[in-house]
């Protein structure tokens, strides 16, 4: 005899979900990487280093993020392979958000419908995908789910309402973009609210309370020890006003406009939904519609950066509340044939929108890993490496800002100073990987670095002739040595005594080779490990 459990859920629908658990498996290497992901890593390694954030490096996100992924990184010190292990972690906050929406939708529709809703959103190619990166938006997305679901479809009590405000004061400390959440929720609720009937289940001033509680608690102790580490004028900076400052949405009056109208459109539409449906209680489904709806609209003509995560945390919601509107469909209700056949069309065509979008036996991460392999090769910790923001990972940056979007905007327009060149020779920078350097920067790096591999680039010169005097120009101080291409050259710089390595301060040497012939100068621990002339054209062969 069948438990009711086993009479309630067969078995196909957990082979389903374990089905796209296998997909996201099949997928780790594949998903599109993104700048960010080594950025959120950067930050994370350096709680382990005992570096504060903030102020010994850059982040603009809330620090709960890093600081619980800061074991995951301690574990997985200078492995050139981190992001594979970071992106299976990120399984989880996959599985919860899943876990959460298919919660609700199981409480307000029953499990068929939860089932469709985890399925769809689960596969939906902007979710799939940007959900399997390593960013905060992954933790963002699903403690925000699971602080709804608390509340969603239950009667009003204080506890949950708690638990709520808790989930979402966590979901704040990872992201600032919580605020515009909360704001298209609240204005939800109240318009939602106005439209119940006398006597329809209420949430009382203690429910509420113990929400604003909730919110409260995580952000304050965050708040408590940045201020007792005295960080908290940085902090302000990189979460407030580096992203206040940043570019400016275009023809923003027009935007507004069209947000205002659009706004009203998605009100008037929802109460009239409301009115019609008469439930008699608090309509759940019209709620996400609307909510999802106000923040869509909120990030496409109000938000000054639209990025694809941005979408995250809604994409669920609405599908659920579509859901929700096709289980009362009576033509399909009563067409189960027709039900499967649409579930399986829609499930088709987003897997192969998947697949077109990041074929699964495409590895994403192979050029990251290299890359990143060749920085540990020549480096060690205490050796500092300029990337665009943290994309080696392990290495302490001698620049501060982040080279991403809004730091761009600004370096263009002229509103931060590019003083990279002159960090990198206060650091000693001898490493540097060049992408999205501002034009002077580029420039200097050009004159006075070799590559590497990859994009990796050492200190040096390639010498334009193989004479064995030869005046070069030092702008990096640091240990050099010279080579034929095979072997170290001996020599004398400045007249001094003969050597084969040198510390060379910044300014012009004149070099003596005593005999061979000079091809490059290059950064001694770079040659020590492996550099050589020869090996990069073989790489490029």
């Amino acid at each position: 005899m069948k438990s009711p459990l086993q009479q309630r859920l067969p078995i196909w629908p957990w082979i389903s979900l374990l089905l796209l658990l296998v997909l996201r498996l099949a997928w780790l290497n594949a998903y599109t990487l993104n700048s960010d992901e080594a950025q959120h890593a950067h930050v994370s390694w350096a709680w382990t280093q005992g570096l504060l954030p903030y102020r010994y490096v850059f982040d603009n996100h809330g620090p709960l993020f890093g600081w619980l992924h800061s074991p995951l990184l301690k574990l997985l010190d200078d492995r050139p392979d981190v992001l594979t292990w970071l992106r299976l972690a990120m399984q989880f906050w996959y599985v919860l958000a899943l876990g959460a929406a298919g919660w609700m939708a199981r409480r307000l529709y029953g499990w068929r419908v939860a089932l469709v809703v985890v399925l769809i959103a689960g596969l939906f190619p902007r979710f799939f995908i940007v959900s399997g990166q390593f960013r905060t938006d992954d933790m963002w997305m699903a403690l925000w789910l699971a602080g709804l679901a608390f509340v969603v479809g239950v009667p009003p009590r204080a506890w949950r309402f708690f638990m709520t405000g808790l989930l979402v004061g966590c979901a704040l400390s990872v992201s600032q973009k919580t605020l515009v959440l909360i704001a298209t929720t609240l204005a939800s609720v109240v318009v939602l609210r106005l439209l119940l009937p006398t006597g329809a289940p209420r949430a009382n001033l203690r429910c509420w309370m113990s929400a604003v509680i909730g919110l409260l608690l995580v952000p304050a102790v965050f708040l408590v020890w940045l201020a007792m580490h005295g960080v908290l004028g940085e902090a302000w900076y990189g979460l407030v006003l580096y992203n206040l400052g940043g570019a400016a949405k275009r023809h923003a009056a027009q935007q507004l406009l069209w947000f205002l109208l659009l706004g009203s459109a998605a009100l008037v539409l929802a109460i009239r939904e409301v009115r019609r449906r008469s439930l008699g209680e608090f309509d759940w489904t019209v709620f996400f519609a609307m909510q999802g709806g106000l923040y869509l609209l909120l990030i496409w003509f109000i938000w000054p950066l639209i990025t694809k995560q941005d979408f995250l945390p809604v994409l669920p919601t609405l599908v659920l509340a579509v859901g929700g509107w096709a289980s009362h469909w009576s033509w399909l209700s009563l067409r189960p044939r027709l039900r499967s056949a649409l579930l399986l069309a829609i499930l088709g065509v987003e897997l192969v929108t998947v697949v077109a979008y990041a074929p699964p036996w495409q590895d994403e991460l192979a050029a990251q890993r290299d890359e990143l392999a060749l920085v540990l090769r020549y480096t060690d910790k205490t050796d500092t490496v300029m990337d665009p923001k943290g994309d080696t990972i392990f290495r302490m940056r001698p620049y501060y800002p982040v080279l991403e979007s809004l730091a761009m905007h600004r370096l263009r327009k002229g509103l931060m100073a590019d003083t990279i060149v002159d960090e990198l020779v206060s650091h000693g920078t001898m490493v540097v990987v060049p992408r999205r350097l501002p034009y002077a920067s580029t420039r200097f790096v050009i004159e006075n670095y070799v590559p590497a591999g990859r994009e990796v680039w050492v200190a040096g010169h390639m010498f334009s002739e193989p004479d064995a005097e030869q005046v070069i120009e030092v702008a990096v101080p640091g240990n050099y040595v010279i080579t034929d291409g095979y072997r170290l050259l001996g020599g004398s710089v400045d007249s001094g005594p003969m050597a084969d390595r040198w510390h060379l301060d910044r300014g012009t040497h004149h070099v003596k080779i005593a005999g061979g012939t000079p091809v490059a100068m290059v950064w001694a621990q770079a040659f020590d490990r492996g550099w050589r002339p020869v090996s990069l054209r073989e790489q490029g062969d």
